[in-house]
């Protein structure tokens, strides 16, 4: 008999039990040594089993909620949110684990007693629970960390409770050693990697049902797991498991032999050394462990019964030497972006650095890195991106929960190990079966890929299934049940507790509620045609939910580009109310941009689009270039290193002073004024660029635009060097080739000019303005001949046969009259 010395608290309430699996019978066992939780020899007495174990409608209830949930989990999806996956099965985690916990909740109420299966483990799940509350309490963007995103839900305080919650009813509901709630599971994963697998071949199932909205199932990477390699993570995860267990259909047909085959062919397709390492883990795994148990008492350590495990390591080995791709399939799959372990590790030590015992708070990373991370991208093609998870499930906890969240993960870690090696006669016994050891090789495996991959909801989900699983497989035979109507103070303990649990369960629910049916609306307004229409969707969604950042950046856009329609459509004849209009457009898309700062002031996507909003009404409101200078600093500030929003204040300053130049030349009266601030203006673009640079010394766009303010500052030779520096970098870019040769021209280096302006029309041959400026050299040169050919070909193009300027040209040059040089060349474009 096991000793549970880790239950500390004695109680002559508590009846302890155990049972034969199989047997049907239920008999108590000897008392166990004072301490351990169940009662003395003294206390125990004559108690009538049947009464004990008798169960209620609302406990068989709560195990059929966990069951459909489990079974559903992996496969559940929905088309209508903007996240089919993610958000959907949050709302079904929500329900299943609120359902349950009212279910049970009530059997223990009802039936008077409570039925608890004490383990090590429920340590651990407290430890990581409190962690995660710690850590959204102190939270630098606290709904972030309560309700997660959208895209990314797994470490929010929501889904860690329910996942909690989930693992506890489980353990404490099903007798059977979990068998049956794993062969849901079981069957569910299957029918989860043959779809996938039969996805990424390009067999699409729901294709042939012909519904619209179920169009974006017919993709390569779509699957109900998550990304393809969040696929090949759960097939690596589970293979052991799969292989481990069977489950027989109509007694022939053992699906599980299937889902061991199919994830085995989703690793070879994917074929990824990471995902190759966990399955290898997994698979070591089940060699030790079957070598310790003795359940084949013909050939306990017969090879036949290590054949699997053999063959996957050495095909994962041979696999990851050669590098054998199946480019067929794998180039059509999207390619996944995540941080290097370099820099993964880099913003967990500045991340530590700043906030060591709580971190960022849960689904934060994206800020951590942000602020730590995203300089280091900037001179590399990914500069700009937001990514919003780390390289590992490990290095998330530590950005997200810091030193307390890495202590209790710590902590789940040495128990397991502590259980294994307390627990390893087991493995010499027939009480551990083939089921069992697979569910412990699976869960060694997925501590291995905690340290290589970042957990999704649905990796998270197997997380805690296994817990509970490697549970029931440890002590499934043993449970306390405490009668707790022989006690007030324990029945007002369950009468609170039940009526806590369903506050609790009631308040997770309407929020939950609301997030979604705002996600909802939000989806709808993405998916609108109409501008107006998509607004209204949008401030529905704000109607519902206030605290989402998203719906306020949208929603300013959206104003913007009403804004923009209004100011751009003639005034109809009696209406009155269109400076109201422009009026309200204007002030919403600025309060709504300002309102999303104030949502989550820490996001610089919220003040990179402030600054947009206002650059946008550079024409309309005075002093607007300062207002987004300062929101572009800010974001600056918050994305340290990133080049991308300097180079934003010099294209609106760059803008400015051409809007500058334009009213000097319709205002003759003021034109030395706003030709002063015209070169003022310059100067800050030209200082921004050149800040941008020094961020990134190849930031193309930044280069490029240094060159345009050269050019109006009329430093020609200062402009020619900036394009210089891209055009070798950019040689199949007929654009770049054109306005390199109008710059040459412009400063007498003719020669080049040419060769700048051929090479356009090599590279786009019905690039018009370079045929029509390369026909004014011509021309200049007094190669007529060469000059109409280029005409000729202008007018050849559909689009522009009818170009008065160049049928005025033609006509001129074949008639013999010519300009030499041409007048204005590098002012006249016939298009």
């Amino acid at each position: 008999m096991m000793n549970f010395n880790f239950l500390k608290k004695k109680t002559v309430e508590a009846e302890y039990i155990n049972y034969e699996e199989g047997t049907g019978s239920y008999l108590p066992e000897d008392p166990p040594e004072a301490g351990t939780g169940g009662q003395t020899s003294e206390d125990q007495g004559v108690f009538d089993v049947n009464d004990v174990l008798t169960e209620t409608i609302y406990k068989k209830a709560a195990r059929w909620v966990l069951l459909v949930g489990v079974f559903l989990m992996p496969l559940f999806f929905l088309p209508w949110t903007s996240s089919f996956l993610e958000l959907n099965k949050q709302m079904l985690l929500t329900l299943v684990a609120g359902a349950g916990l009212v279910l049970w909740l009530l059997d223990v109420v009802m039936s008077g007693k409570l039925s608890w299966r004490f383990n090590p483990l429920d340590k651990g799940i407290v430890a990581l629970t409190g962690a995660v509350i710690l850590s959204s309490i102190f939270s630098m963007d606290k709904f972030k960390s309560v309700f997660g995103l959208v895209g990314s839900l797994s470490d929010s305080l929501l889904i860690v409770v329910g996942f909690a919650v989930v693992y506890l009813l489980i353990v404490n509901s099903f007798d059977d050693k979990g068998e049956r709630i794993r062969s849901y599971f079981l069957v569910s994963l299957t029918l989860a990697l043959v779809y996938g697998l039969l996805q990424m071949f390009g067999l699409h199932i729901f294709k042939y049902l012909n519904i619209s909205i179920l169009q974006f199932t017919v993709s390569r990477a779509f699957n109900t797991l998550g990304s393809v390699n969040v696929l090949g993570m759960t097939a690596a995860i589970v293979l052991s498991m799969l292989y481990r267990t069977k489950i027989s259909i109509f007694r022939y047909f053992d699906i599980s032999k299937i889902g061991a085959f199919a994830a085995l062919a989703v690793l070879v397709v994917i074929n990824w050394w990471v995902l190759w390492v966990v399955a290898i883990a997994g698979m070591v795994a089940v060699v030790m462990f079957e070598s310790l148990a003795s359940t084949d008492s013909e050939n306990t350590y017969g090879i036949r019964k290590f054949l699997f495990p053999m063959t996957v390591i050495v095909l994962g080995i041979f696999l990851i030497v050669v590098n054998l791709n199946l480019v067929f399939i794998k180039n059509n799959l999207p390619a996944e972006i995540a941080p290097s372990y370099g820099l993964s590790g880099k913003v967990v030590l500045e991340t530590l650095k700043e906030n060591p015992v709580f971190g960022y708070g849960p689904e934060n990373f994206s800020l951590a890195f942000d602020k730590h991370g995203a300089g280091e991208l900037r001179n590399s093609t990914l500069s700009g991106v937001k990514l919003f998870d780390s390289t590992s499930y490990v290095l998330n906890v530590a950005v997200h929960n810091g030193l307390v969240g890495l202590v209790a993960l710590g902590f789940v870690f040495w128990l397991l190990g502590w259980l294994l090696a307390k627990n390893i006669s087991k493995f010499r016994h027939v009480d551990m079966s083939s089921k069992d050891i697979g569910v412990v090789s699976s869960a060694v495996a997925t501590i291995v890929a905690m340290f290589f991959y970042p957990f999704n909801l649905t990796l998270a989900f197997i997380f805690y299934l296994l817990l509970s699983f490697l549970v029931l497989a440890i002590w499934g035979n043993q449970r306390v049940v405490y009668n707790i109507e022989k006690k007030a103070s324990l029945s007002l303990i369950s009468s609170l507790g039940f009526i806590g649990g369903l506050i609790l369960v009631l308040v997770g629910l309407y929020f939950v509620s609301l997030n979604y049916v705002a996600d909802l609306k939000y989806a709808k307004a993405v998916s609108q045609t109409e501008v107006k229409d998509a607004l209204n969707y949008t401030v529905e969604a704000i109607n519902w939910k206030g605290n989402d950042d998203r719906f306020y950046r949208l929603s300013s856009q959206l104003a913007l580009v009403l804004l923009s329609q209004e100011l751009n459509t003639q005034p109809v004849k009696g209406d009155n109310e269109k400076n109201n209009r422009v009026q309200n457009y204007l002030s919403s898309a600025v309060a709504l941009a300002q309102r999303a700062t104030q949502v989550a002031p820490n996001e610089s996507s919220n003040w990179t689009n402030l600054g947009q909003v206002y650059q946008n009404l550079l024409r309309l409101i005075d002093g607007a270039d300062a207002l987004a200078e300062s929101a572009y600093l800010k974001a600056s500030e918050l994305r340290p290193g990133d080049p991308a929003f300097h180079n934003r204040i010099g294209n609106m300053y760059l803008f400015k002073a051409e809007l500058l130049i334009q009213l000097a030349a319709s205002n003759s009266a003021s034109a030395n004024q706003f030709i002063q601030q015209s070169d003022a203006a310059l100067m800050k673009a030209e200082d921004a660029f050149k800040k941008a640079i020094e961020l990134s010394n190849n930031f193309g766009l930044a280069i490029y635009n240094l060159g345009s303010v050269y050019e109006r500052q009329g430093k020609l030779n200062e402009a020619i060097k900036q394009l210089e520096t891209l055009a070798p970098f950019n040689s199949e870019q007929p654009g770049l080739a054109f306005e390199l040769g109008i710059l040459y021209y412009r400063a007498n280096q003719k020669n080049k000019a040419f060769e700048q302006l051929q090479k356009a029309v090599v590279l786009f041959p019905d690039y018009a303005n370079a045929r029509w400026y390369l026909a004014s050299i011509y021309e200049e040169r007094k190669q007529i001949d060469q000059a109409i050919a280029q005409l000729e070909r202008i007018l050849s193009v559909e689009i522009n046969k009818d170009s008065e300027v160049v049928v005025q040209k033609l006509k001129e040059l074949k008639a013999g009259k010519v300009s030499i040089p041409p007048a204005r060349v590098l002012d006249r474009e016939p298009l």
